[in-house]
């Protein structure tokens, strides 16, 4: 039988997967027999991910993934912490923030202006000049 231990947790603002996935011999003994951090996009692709690996039960700490997967009707059980997956992806963060590009994420590109706002500005530079050099002149009377 194989279970998984499951929680969502942020990393740089981003949502990110921790499964731990277990499987239990005859005699009861459990063993750590996978380990995935990934980023998290919707139930549905996790539901996907839970049936390829084969997982029977899941224990999650996050009461929205509860709530999602219980509608699905997969057999999941709700605790407040779950050992082990916020630990993972601690000890993983160098890697998987390189591994997925978080850093660059930050990096906002410059914005590109459009030639006709070019010239608009040109234009208003100029003019502000000209008023700046020569002057408003009122009429006295």
């Amino acid at each position: 039988m194989r279970f998984a231990l499951l929680s969502i947790v942020a990393l740089r603002e981003v949502p990110f997967l921790s499964l731990l996935i277990y499987e239990t011999d005859e005699r009861g003994i459990s063993t750590l027999i996978g380990e995935i951090s990934k980023p998290y996009d919707d139930v549905i692709d996790l539901l996907d991910d839970l049936y390829a690996y084969e997982i029977n039960e899941l224990q999650t700490d996050s009461q929205a993934l509860y709530r999602e997967l219980m509608s699905a009707q997969y057999p999941v059980i709700y605790r407040r912490e779950v050992e082990g997956t916020r630990e993972q992806i601690a000890r993983n963060e160098e890697m998987l923030v390189e591994l997925f590009e978080l850093d660059k994420q930050d990096e906002q590109p410059t914005p590109v202006i459009p030639t006709w706002r070019l010239w608009c500005i040109d234009k208003l530079e100029n003019i502000i000049q000209i008023l700046k050099t020569k002057g408003i002149k009122l009429d006295d009377n």
